[in-house]
């Protein structure tokens, strides 16, 4: 029997410091899986609130290494080190673009060599334009435009399909990324005429999601500027199908 899926939004934000909105981070929950999309400055404490068992999560896809989309994950190990003997047979995988391997060995220098004795197994993952099999899902990595090694995600299960840019300028991976996707949740940094190279405004977004042909889309990672204007009056010029803005705490089905 099909397993319902449930993606919750724990943070809707950027780097720029809102109460409302925490850094980039997305759970999506399986009653058999529990992964992470990015683990961004407040998402443990979103997910506390949304009562999502963090310290089960089995996997987190990092997009890349900004501190918006990582702060939270040495914090995340540290709560791992006092309480991760409750789940030391299962480990935890993280997955990351090029670079994340070696970011991450450089953690217990930083922070103590606790990380390298953590109680559950931890597998490091680098991946790029690949395709492999995680929980019960079938996933596809393909590169982002973000001036740094960035992935996008496509997770697909049970005929659902999901997609995740990260960060990201306007590349043609996206539509590949997104092709078809019964959610597309898509950074929308700035409004039209704002705009800068590796990041997406709705006018982009909606361009984008139309040749996709998706069928909904959850436009995130709003900077300021970008409530100045209706990005979804903005990203509808161009794509007809379901927009929503996304906020910290809200629930999707997929």
């Amino acid at each position: 029997m099909d397993e319902k899926t449930e993606i919750t939004v724990l943070g809707s934000g950027t780097r720029v410091l809102l109460r409302e909105r925490s850094m980039s981070g997305y759970a999506v929950y399986r009653p058999d899986f529990f992964i992470l999309l990015d683990c961004g400055n407040g998402v443990i404490r979103r997910a506390l609130e949304a009562e999502l068992p963090i310290l089960s999560v089995d996997a987190i896809l990092f997009s890349h290494l900004h501190l918006d989309h990582i702060a939270d994950l040495p914090a995340l190990l540290w709560a791992l080190d006092g309480e991760g003997r409750l789940r030391a047979d299962r480990p935890l995988r993280l997955f990351g673009p090029p670079g994340f391997g070696n970011f991450f060995a450089r953690l217990s220098d930083i922070y103590g060599k606790w990380i390298d004795r953590l109680p559950m197994p931890i597998f490091i993952h680098e991946v790029q334009n690949e395709r492999f099999a995680l929980g019960p899902w079938q996933m596809e990595t393909l590169p982002m435009f973000h001036g740094i090694p960035a992935n996008g995600y496509r997770l697909e299960t049970d005929g659902k399909i999901l997609a995740y840019t990260g960060d990201t300028g306007v590349c043609d991976e996206i539509t590949q990324l997104a092709h078809y996707a019964d959610w597309l949740i898509i950074e929308c940094a700035f409004p039209d005429g704002q705009g800068m190279p590796t990041h997406l405004t709705p006018g982009d977004v909606g361009q984008l999601a139309a040749r996709a042909e998706c069928r909904r889309v959850l436009l995130t990672h709003f900077y300021p500027e970008s409530f100045t204007v209706d990005p979804a009056a903005q990203c509808r010029k161009y794509f007809s199908g379901h927009i929503e803005l996304a906020s910290d705490l809200q629930r999707l089905i997929l």
